[in-house]
């Protein structure tokens, strides 16, 4: 079912990709914080985005997918010391921006956490965003990730995105 719902997805992205009028691609890296920071060092991810409809010059909507990986890290507990294991997720959401003064957006990505690794559930996705547009080719970006499993997955993040 797992590997059902992930081919769904990736055809979707590639369609909406396809028909999309601006297409986002880029990395971050992301420092665990709250639950997670008690059993993860740092956290990576990949996203792209596409936005099918801009409203006007200030509001943009579409959607993202991307891949999350928690890396695990030691630590000691009475019965001893225990390393945790990876986690990945594969985020897909609705992605809403902002843009003020032709170069600072700010906006919200709103979604599901499917799980990569067999230990996890999935979980709501949430991830308000400020960014910085150099050249409307390149983004840098600050945020806040959540993700809503058993335990609360929270990162802050910074980034790149590159325009296509």
């Amino acid at each position: 079912m797992k590997k059902l719902l992930i081919t769904a997805v990736i055809a979707l992205f590639t369609f909406g990709a396809m028909n999309a009028q601006t297409f986002k691609i880029g990395g971050s890296l992301g420092i665990p914080v709250g639950d997670a920071s008690d059993f993860y060092s740092v956290a990576v991810g990949a996203d792209a985005y596409f936005y099918f409809t801009d409203i006007d010059d200030l509001i943009s909507i579409g959607g993202t997918a991307g891949f999350r990986n928690f890396f695990g890290k030691e630590y000691d507990t009475v019965l001893g010391t225990f390393q945790s294991e990876d986690s990945l997720f594969l985020p897909v959401a609705g992605a809403a921006r902002i843009k003020l003064f032709g170069m600072i957006s700010g906006g919200i990505d709103l979604g599901y956490a499917i799980p990569l690794s067999d230990f996890l559930d999935g979980g709501l996705y949430f991830k308000p965003v400020v960014s910085v547009d150099l050249a409307n080719r390149i983004e840098l970006f600050v945020s806040y990730e959540s993700i809503s499993d058993y335990i609360n997955y929270g990162i802050l993040n910074c980034g790149i995105l590159f325009q296509f």
